[in-house]
């Protein structure tokens, strides 16, 4: 028998569970992660389908809430209504129709596919195309049809839409067109399923259950799937009566069973209404309409009639006369009509639903949707939730919530034999939101603007404003109003209304309530601050939630009325804000002019307010009509008034004074926004300052890094230099270093410099130190090359005195690490700067010899491209401030007449250098002399080791603060260099990546919560100080590696230099810290 490891097993279980867990929560109905189109329909496994309308608010709010219940979604976005097969779609906003496929692909909806981008729902989209315009199925495309250029055509553009986004495919729904265009219809679906197959997608066609003119044998050969759209018994137009009556919907499914294989149905049910009006005894006809199933049920309940569920057609209808004594009949299919019609479906072998449509339906019947078969679905229908709408009341834009949702209640009778609903009683109905409008006044309106203060258009509003002795209402953004103070000081000031329309101007229905109070809060604040006010008006950003259709939208307005705002809404909406096309000033005011009040029934968009805008785009157009507007209106016998006057209120009312109580923490405000502007502005600042110091660097380190790398060098007289060679002891001090002091030592012997000794100094070492080192060198400390010297543990600086007390008569000493090791020929190029009397000391060119991983590379990078490239300019003026202990020759002399190494600094190295140039000396750079140290090969290791640095640099710093920008190359150059260089620009060079980080992170959440607001040119000038930032920056690192004499490791070097983007936004970020750890440390007054 074969064994398995049980933890492997178990860990395999573990992975099944999670899997299971993981497709439960996607979806209920499904057994597999079989992509659904991929899916056989009908077979075990029952697929689900929805359609969503886009002009309906609520289908979205439904898609949102059941995402995870539905595999296909059919969204009515594409129609044909011309002759020539061009795509169009509807402009929500207009109303018209637009080419869908021009120079680029235009977008027909903006929600629905970075909605499901954002959820794991495995739901694929079949965009659906339809001859609809809205009013009418359009005869016309007959010809389209029967045209193979236009067909053409259309597929093209149907290629196109398709490659644009995440699409799966095609569903058709063509309707009442001519059967002599019943060849080109069969020809296009086998055109269309040729071009879809041959890219991985499928093609589905929508058709009505019967009709005689449609070859369903054909169309199901030609395309992957077959919705029946079974409803529509009865329709606007003809006869009131069932939509779908369940005799009826199952004739229709066995009579499709016998024209299209089983395999290729999709059931679609119906879950809506139509409002049948009889015709007056005089006058016109009124049109029938559809409604959603809220809808029917608001219905019922203003009419005060019980809904009744017809015992033959198993349908709910109710009839009533309304205010004019008209006959209403409305009929119309909810839960429970989907669940008989479901049980009866699949009690013929059809599992696969679609549902007509997202928005219009009875929400309980999601509870049943993925299990009508199941034995206790009809209970669950008994608790009915209110559907996605909104009840609104009254007449005027200014909105009051008076009642919140509540779920209905209804009793159900099942027959035990067959399954089926046969009755259903309600004893509540459903409540949606119940929000109240008021303000309407036949002869007054208001002028209110959003999105402003504006710098550039604002002030010409008021200019016209002011000029009209009109009044207005400016819906501020707060950062916008915090930003131009002083334009919101004047909007006041001048006598407008003021309104909270929150601070960054997010999309409310999307935020927690927490943000949503902040963003309130913050604006509040900012007006008590900058105007010694609270105002109670406010509009929510974006227009969609001013007249809410929908629950997702009162919501918000909710929380808002509880804070003690007043919703302002506004149906005079000339779209001034639109860019593509703008709308010009006569166009804009000709749209105010058509819809004033008095206001027909059916108009929604007449009413009292009217907005404008005077930020977030370009207004020349508003401003421009503004003053047509006024003229315009009060010549029609219109009164221009605040918004308060049609809320019967006064100006104090909507905008009271703070309270005496309030005005110590408005001042505190005050102070909390002015540093924000302060902030803000800094950026700009901040990113001159670093760029000036960039170029600043490049321009004097560099002119004079170069001029080093070029002027040719001689040292004393000629055939001097040749015959100098003064005796030279080498120090290495050492603590701890058993498995490198004898490298160290030998390549020090091995130099081909002539009069030299070597001195190690033992500082204490707990290792083996001093073994090692006596061991190795015995011979040569015998013949007096080497001594071997060993101390109490009190530093590197007193170890280095130490050594100092044993020179000879060493003109010269070099210090080296007992981690480095030199080149052979390393003092040789050193010592012939001494032949200059005023030399005191030489830095030798340290670079990385441990380059194992991205630590050492990148600090090996830096050797190059900060340490050397700065030598190389202050050697120029023999400025070099600090000599490295890696490598470094000192005057014996020299070092002694300043009293040797000090010890109040933890930069001995740093410390000595400057005290040299203090005394006049020159300290110089010699590139040729190289030394191979060992470097920090972890995060934590090479912070420790440049927080000593920069401590003890700044030590040092301090310690000379007496000669800083007064005597010498040491206070004109080195410490100017030290702190601008060393200091400053690594400070300020990640508040530079924060800010610019910070202003792109703001930039983009502003251009996706408010795109026309959004300011590019703000951005553009970040991203270019940025941008100019990071090039002079490398700019500086490409002299430094050119300047760089490179032997056969030329190679490494320049790979390096690759490297130095990802050293500038990870490593740098590091030594940030370490030098902000520094100052810390410096001002408390630590060692």
């Amino acid at each position: 028998e074969q064994k398995h490891p049980y933890h492997a097993l178990k860990e395999k279980e573990k992975e099944k569970a999670k899997e299971h867990r993981r497709l439960l929560a996607r979806r209920t109905h499904r057994k597999s992660k079989t992509a659904p189109s991929q899916v056989k329909l009908n077979a075990e496994e029952g697929i689900r389908a929805a359609f969503y309308a886009p002009y309906d608010a609520a289908s979205f709010s439904s898609l949102r809430e059941y995402a995870r219940q539905i595999d296909l979604l059919f969204p009515d976005w594409l129609h044909v209504i011309t002759a020539d097969g061009h795509l169009q779609a509807e402009d929500p906003q207009t109303n018209k129709f637009f080419d869908v496929i021009g120079p680029v692909v235009h977008t027909v909806d903006d929600k629905v596919m970075p909605f499901l981008k954002s959820e794991d729902t495995g739901m694929e989209v079949f965009p659906m195309v339809n001859n609809f315009d809205g009013k009418d199925w359009i005869p016309g495309i007959g010809a389209f049809l029967n045209d193979a250029i236009a067909r053409t055509r259309f597929r093209q553009q149907v290629g196109a839409f398709l490659a644009s986004d995440k699409y799966h495919g095609l569903m058709i729904d063509f309707e009442e067109f001519p059967k002599s265009a019943q060849p080109g219809y069969i020809a296009l679906l086998k055109e269309l399923s040729a071009d879809l197959h041959g890219k991985g997608m499928k093609l589905y066609v929508s058709v009505q259950s019967r009709n005689e003119d449609f070859d369903y044998p054909t169309v199901a050969a030609s395309v992957d799937g077959v919705v029946i759209m079974n409803y529509d018994e009865h329709y606007p137009g003809g006869v009131p009566g069932p939509i779908a009556s369940q005799d009826w919907f199952v004739d229709n499914l066995r009579a499709s069973l016998k024209n299209v294989p089983r395999d290729k149905i999709i059931c679609a049910i119906g879950n809506y209404g139509y409002d049948w009006v009889h015709k007056p005894k005089t006058g016109p006809k009124p049109p029938d309409t559809n409604v959603s199933v809220q809808d029917a049920w608001l219905a019922a309940r203003d009419s005060e009639v019980d809904v009744d569920f017809d015992g033959d057609a198993l349908n709910p209808h109710f009839s009533f006369l309304d205010e004019q004594n008209l006959q209403h009949d409305i009929w119309f299919l909810d839960a429970v009509t989907a669940l008989n019609e479901m049980r009866a479906a699949e009690a013929l072998g059809i599992k696969t639903f679609a549902l007509w449509r997202l928005g219009s339906e009875d929400r309980s019947l999601w509870r049943v949707w993925d299990v009508p078969g199941d034995t206790g679905a009809a209970e669950k229908l008994r608790d009915v939730p209110p559907g996605h709408d909104v009840d609104m009341e009254g007449q005027g834009e200014i909105l009051r919530i008076e009642a919140r949702p509540a779920n209905g209640q209804r009793d159900i009778t099942v027959d035990k034999v067959s399954g089926l609903i046969t009755d259903q009683t309600f004893s509540s109905l459903p409540e949606p939101y119940r929000v109240a409008r008021f303000g309407s006044n036949p002869r007054q309106l208001a002028i209110t603007f959003d999105d402003g203060p504006d710098p550039d258009w604002t002030p010409k509003i008021l200019d016209v404003l002011k000029r009209e002795h009109a009044p207005a209402t400016f819906f501020l953004i707060g950062l916008q109003a915090d930003k131009f103070s002083s334009i919101t000081s004047r909007v006041f000031n001048e006598g407008h209304e003021i309104g909270n329309h929150t601070f960054t101007h997010p999309d409310i229905s999307n935020i927690s309530p927490t943000f949503m109070k902040l963003e309130l809060n913050l604006t509040e604040r900012l007006f008590a601050s900058r105007l010694g006010i609270h105002t109670v008006l406010f509009r929510p950003p974006y227009s969609v939630d001013q007249e809410p259709d929908t629950a997702d939208q009162v919501r918000p307005l909710e929380l808002t009325q509880s804070m003690g705002y007043i919703t302002v809404g506004d149906k005079i909406d000339p779209n001034d804000w639109r860019d593509n096309p703008r709308r010009t000033a006569e166009q804009i005011t000709s749209d105010v002019m058509a819809h004033l009040p008095p206001c027909a029934p059916n108009d929604q968009r007449c009413g009292n307010i009217i907005l404008l805008h005077d930020g977030g785009g370009d207004r020349r157009e508003s401003v421009r009509a503004l003053p047509m507007i006024i003229q315009g209106v009060r010549a029609r016998g219109y009164q221009i008034v605040p918004v308060y006057h049609l809320m019967g209120r006064t100006r104090a009312d909507v905008m009271p004074p703070i309270p005496a109580n309030e005005r110590w923490s408005a001042r505190l405000n005050w102070v909390g926004f002015e540093l924000l502007d302060v902030s803000q502005g800094g950026i700009y600042w901040l990113f001159l300052i670093g760029d000036l110091l960039m170029t600043g660097r490049l321009l004097f380190i560099g002119t004079f890094a170069v001029f080093d790398r070029l002027r040719q060098r001689t040292y004393g007289r000629p055939g001097e230099e040749a015959s100098y060679k003064p005796n030279v002891a080498v120090l290495i001090p050492a603590y701890n270093e058993e498995k490198v002091i004898e490298r160290t030592v030998r390549a020090a012997l091995n130099s081909n410099y002539p009069n030299l000794h070597v001195i190690v100094i033992d500082d204490g070492s707990k290792d083996r130190t001093l073994e090692v080192a006596r061991a190795a060198f015995a011979q040569q400390a015998t013949r007096g090359q080497v001594v071997i010297l060993t101390k109490p543990n009190s530093g590197k600086a007193e170890a280095l005195n130490f050594g100092l007390q044993h020179l000879r008569d060493e003109e010269i000493f070099v210090g080296i690490d007992a981690d480095t090791v030199i080149a052979p020929d390393a003092i040789s190029r050193l010592v012939p700067h001494f032949l200059n009397p005023k030399v005191g000391a030489v830095a030798g060119n340290a670079k990385v010899g441990n380059r194992v991983n991205l630590w050492t590379r990148w600090q090996a990078l830096e050797y190059i491209t900060s340490q050397n490239f700065e030598r190389r300019a202050l050697n120029t003026l023999g400025a070099v401030s600090v000599v490295p202990g890696a490598i470094g020759a000192w005057r014996t002399s020299a070092v002694r007449e300043v009293g040797g190494y000090h010890t109040d600094t933890v930069a001995e190295d740093a410390d000595l250098t400057m005290a040299l140039l203090r005394l006049g000396y020159r300290v110089e750079y010699e590139d040729l002399a190289l030394a191979y140290t060992e470097a920090p090969t972890t995060a934590n290791g090479l912070m420790r080791q440049r927080f000593r640095w920069s401590f003890g640099i700044l030590q040092s710093v301090w310690k000379h603060r007496a000669v800083f920008a007064r005597k010498g190359v040491l206070g004109w150059i080195a410490l100017p260099n030290i702190f601008i260089f060393q200091i400053l620009l690594p400070l300020v060079s990640p508040f530079i990546d924060l800010m610019f980080t910070l202003g792109a992170i703001s930039y983009f959440i502003q251009k996706y919560f408010h795109p026309e607001s959004s300011d590019p040119a703000s951005f553009q000038k970040l991203v270019a100080y940025f941008a100019t930032f990071l090039i002079i920056d490398f700019l500086a690192s490409v002299v430094a590696f050119t300047l760089e004499r490179r032997g056969s490791g030329a190679r490494e070097d320049i790979w390096l230099l690759s490297q130095v983007w990802l050293q500038r936004f990870a490593y740098r970020q590091l030594f940030s810290v370490v030098l902000l750890k520094t100052l810390k440390r410096a001002i408390e007054g630590q060692r």
